[in-house]
Order: C-alpha cells, then structure tokens, then sequence
C-alpha cells in the first residue's frame, strides 16, 4: 500500500498484510513529521483477488490504464466502454464495484446509477463517479451530489486516491481503527526505509500520470477521428460534468421549467469553451452543445419521472 506524507507529499509503501486493521503513527522518512495511517481490513487483503472493479469510460486508453492501477494493487478489472453495454454486463461479471464516467457514452452516469440501484444483486454495488472536469479550475470543490453514488474521483487523483477509496467503500474505514503495537509501528518505520520498494511504486505513479494525461488528451483530440465525432465527445463531456457538480439547479430547473435562468452562467462559460476548442463555422451552426445539453434535460426529466 503507499501512503503520503502530508507535510512533504513523499510516498512510501507499508505491508497491508502486517499492518492491516490498524492505525498507525509513523514518522516521515525524509521531512521526519509524524502522521497517522489507516490501513485497511485484513479481510479485504485476504479476498482482494477476488473483488471486481469494473471500469466504465468511453475512452479505451483510459480505462486499460485504470485497470492497471486496479490490477496493480491486486484487484480483478473489467473493462466496459458504452452504457448499455456496461449494464448488460453487470449481471454477468457481479462486480462489487464501478468506476464509471460521467459521460459514458450511450447512458450518462445517473442512468447508470438508478438502473444500478433498482437492479436485484447490483443494489449494493460501490460506484465511483469519474468526472470528465473539462475546466479544471472551475471544479476545485465536492459535487453537492452524486446521484445515489457512493464517492466520486477526478483524473488527477486516480493515481493517488482510487485504491484507497476502493478500500474504503469496500470494508468501511471505520474497521481500519485499531491501535498499533510498538512493534508493528517499528515494522512501519522499516518499511519507510526500503528505498528500492518507494523508487518502484513512485515510478508506477508517474507513469500511471503520464498515461492519464495522454488519454484525456486523446479524448478530444484523437488523429482519425471526425471532427463532428470529436465535437459530440466534447459537448458530452462540458454537459456531463455541468450536470455532475450542479445537479440540484438542473432538477430544481426541470420541475420549475426556468432551467435556462438557472444555469444561465454554465451555459455561457459551456459555449465559451466548445466554440474555443471547435471555432469551425460549420460546427457551430450544427448546434451540437445546444443538443446535447437539451438531450441531458430530457433524460433527466425521465429519471425524475416529469
């Protein structure tokens, strides 16, 4: 398992084996600060072969390289790139979790999420919601809701933060509470000193990085792919993302029908950033954000039952 430090950010491995179901203090090997660690239950370390993560996105690249994240830390990953698709499959594979796209293409993720929901032996499913965040900087805050969701992640976290939140959504970190003996502490520090296990998982970490930014690159911006189709990906994902961290003005603007009053300032910023990346005059008469957005409306509306 690697932890980091929260004064220095320096990341380490720890045995989950030795240590698992306990909290404990550890000093940083490079800054010295002491910090507290959770490490998760024992029996998830003992069926964590077993436990299937499926990882719903459109986008192929990105989802072979969550799997080897997922895979990596010993979890079973399972790919899925359509939200029919995704949904047909789950009564097959019976993951205990998903971390499925905001965007997915054919079903958005709150379709995925109430189907999920209503699904006899998929009730219990953990899903993990995985924004699109198109504008970074408008987004430095929790959605204020996930849609019957249990947690939610961006990109830039996945390295970081997926398999602890795996962790947690699957044994519950109030199990991971228990004290640590000296012992097993003084355990802890010698696992901080193994220099050659901390230089391999750092150097898993940049490349996972790596990999991430190149897929949401490729998103938007893949040779080959038509620029209408590039477009449609483009409009899914400014809408998606909109309906994730904004979702009580989309359904108060629903029931009201003043939607467009509403999220009056999204539209716009939407719009600045769709004519940005596609200033083609033929593309902006296709009206395809403006489509896209009324096609999220009308999806919704059903889920609410309007």
């Amino acid at each position: 398992m690697i932890v980091k430090c929260p004064a220095c950010a320096a990341r380490f491995r720890l045995d989950r084996k030795k240590l698992a179901g306990k909290r404990v203090t550890l000093r940083c090997a490079r800054c010295r600060s002491p910090f507290k660690v959770e490490l998760p239950h024992s029996r998830s370390v003992q069926n964590e072969k077993k436990v299937r993560v499926m990882i719903a996105h459109s986008d192929r690249e990105l989802c072979g390289t969550i799997r080897d994240i997922v895979e990596h830390a010993g979890y079973e990953g399972v790919l899925g790139h359509d939200g029919r698709e995704v949904l047909a499959a789950m009564d097959a594979v019976r993951p205990q979790v998903i971390v499925v796209d905001v965007a997915l293409q054919g079903l958005y993720a709150f379709e995925v999420v109430d189907t999920l929901r209503r699904r006899p032996g998929l009730d219990n499913v953990k899903i993990i919601l995985l924004p699109s965040v198109y504008n970074k900087a408008a987004y430095k805050r929790q959605p204020n809701s996930l849609y019957g969701a249990d947690d939610y992640i961006e990109k830039h976290h996945i390295p970081d933060d997926l398999i602890l939140k795996i962790n947690r959504l699957l044994v519950g970190a109030s199990e991971a509470v228990a004290p640590a003996e000296k012992g097993e502490v003084e355990e802890a520090g010698k696992q901080l000193s193994a220099a050659e296990n901390v230089s391999q998982s750092l150097d898993f970490i940049h490349s996972v990085n790596k990999k991430i930014q190149t897929a949401e690159d490729h998103e938007v911006s893949a040779d080959g792919v038509p620029v209408r189709e590039r477009a449609e990906r483009f409009a899914r994902i400014i809408v998606a993302d909109i309906s994730l961290y904004y979702q009580n003005r989309i359904d108060e603007g629903i029931l009201e029908g003043n939607w467009s009053e509403l999220l009056a300032t999204e539209i716009k910023e939407a719009r600045r950033l769709f004519s940005e990346r596609f200033p083609d005059p033929v593309i902006q008469n296709s009206k395809i954000l403006e489509a896209t957005f009324l096609d999220l409306l009308e999806r919704r509306s059903r889920e609410l039952g309007v």
